[in-house]
């Protein structure tokens, strides 16, 4: 009966342990031949999985490719990077600037006129207001009220910056002998006005601050607002800050000293180098995968043209690459990327770039999609055959389970009948002794 418990020579009769073991090795030869057909199958999946996966990652290349996107970038060289910088968008224009910095932008710095000895020292104020121009039209104007107080001067520079933050920085400043409220622009980009004090031009003023006795700020400013100004040719360009945006469209210049530079703007085909390097390493990922599965000494997949295929496929499409010499052949199979050649053709012919590159992506685009197909269902048919394997060894399993239950079961009634007939034996024995005695023998 299933569950039952069996123990071999419990009666010292028949040790017949060893007999079932050598009985259910022999028996279950055939489950240790699927066990190692299931760990090929696996390693074999394992295998092409990874096959699977570099063909994917391959295509994917193809798949998510814009060849619009690869001719769009531009690029902006400065010939002196330490006046300025600049970068470029696909809608800049192919030209070359000569420009030169005349000057850089700053902001405005005012510095009250009177001040104090001891920051400690205590000052009252009355209620004044701070005018933040923006513009040359009088409507391009922002006050800020400062209510009236007394403390400190850091507690005025705290009820200034409360109110004025959002335009105008306040701080204290030493001149060496007292200390001075400051008033700076925050961000020099919200004020195209420059400084002019022969006008009484600011972008900063007050009305009504009195520190010290003395009234509102000094004429003269610690720092002048000034624009930045680039000429180009007879044209002056100006602006509040150092980054100057769309002298043409899409161009940005960083201005970082005055002197002299030239810009220069032209197609950039980094992303074109950089989809060409994407392509031989992903080419190689699968070529690599090849040669493993295919190698004569360890390869799972020797001689399997199915596998041999896809390398001779790719290899196959290389022709137009190596006309150019984008790329070169490696003994392996394996491509080298040579990056003067696109620059090569690019400088030479950018239409049969882009025309060499659409032909590759349709080429490959289209082989690299049915070999993802075709492998997926290689793949599937594996995982079809381990898991009708896996069923099969567990029925087997359940078959000698069985098995093994009747075997104990069988030699357990046999050592039983022994011992039954041992016992029948003695008996007998001991039998025959008694009557001989009865009878006048002796026991021998």
């Amino acid at each position: 009966m299933a569950g039952e418990i069996y123990f071999s020579n419990l009666t010292g009769k028949l040790d017949w342990g060893p007999i079932v073991d050598q009985l259910l090795r022999l028996r279950s030869l055939p489950l240790e031949r699927m066990a190692r057909e299931g760990n090929q199958l696996r390693v074999k999946q394992e295998s092409l999985s990874k096959l699977a996966n570099s063909i994917n990652a391959f295509n994917n290349l193809f798949s998510n490719l814009s060849v619009d996107d690869l001719f769009k970038s531009k690029s902006a060289n400065s010939s002196n990077t330490n006046v300025l910088t600049a970068t470029a968008t696909t809608e800049t224009p192919n030209v070359t600037l000569n420009l030169s910095v005349t000057q850089l932008s700053s902001k405005e710095v005012r510095l009250s006129k009177g001040g104090v000895s001891n920051l400690g020292s205590s000052i009252t104020w009355s209620a004044f207001t701070i005018t933040y121009k923006k513009g040359p039209n009088p409507e391009d104007v922002e006050t800020f009220t400062v209510e009236g107080g007394s403390g400190t001067l850091r507690d005025l520079v705290d009820r200034i910056n409360q109110s004025a933050g959002s335009k105008i920085v306040a701080s204290v400043f030493y001149d060496g002998s007292q200390y001075r409220l400051m008033l700076s622009e925050k961000d020099e980009a919200l004020s195209t006005v420059e400084t002019d004090a022969d006008t009484g031009t600011y972008a900063i003023s007050t009305s009504g601050l009195v520190i010290g006795g003395q009234s509102d700020l000094d004429d003269t400013p610690l720092q002048q607002a000034k624009n930045a100004k680039v000429q180009i040719g007879t044209t002056t360009v100006q602006r509040p800050t150092n980054r100057i945006e769309n002298v043409l469209p899409g161009l940005t210049l960083e201005l970082k000293a005055t002197g002299d530079a030239t810009v220069s703007i032209r197609d950039d085909y980094s992303k074109v180098k950089n989809f060409f390097a994407d392509f031989v390493a992903k080419y190689n990922a699968v070529i690599k995968q090849v040669n493993e599965m295919t190698d004569k000494d360890k390869g799972l997949f020797q001689g399997d043209q199915i596998i041999t295929g896809v390398k001779n496929s790719l290899a196959g499409m290389l022709d137009p690459l190596f006309r150019y010499g984008v790329v070169s052949y490696n003994e392996d199979g394996t491509l080298t990327f040579n990056s003067s050649a696109v620059d090569e053709l690019a400088n030479k012919d950018p239409q049969e770039l882009r025309r060499l590159v659409e032909s590759i992506k349709i080429n490959y685009g289209s082989y690299l999609e049915r070999a993802k197909t075709d492998f997926q269902s290689f793949i599937n048919d594996y995982k079809s055959r381990i898991d009708r394997l896996t069923q099969d060894m567990a029925r087997f399993q359940e078959q000698l389970l069985r098995e093994e239950q009747r075997l104990k079961l069988e030699f357990s009634k046999v050592e039983m009948f022994m011992n039954q007939a041992q016992e029948t034996i003695e008996r007998i024995k001991d039998f025959i002794i008694t009557l001989s005695e009865m009878q006048g023998g002796k026991r021998r």
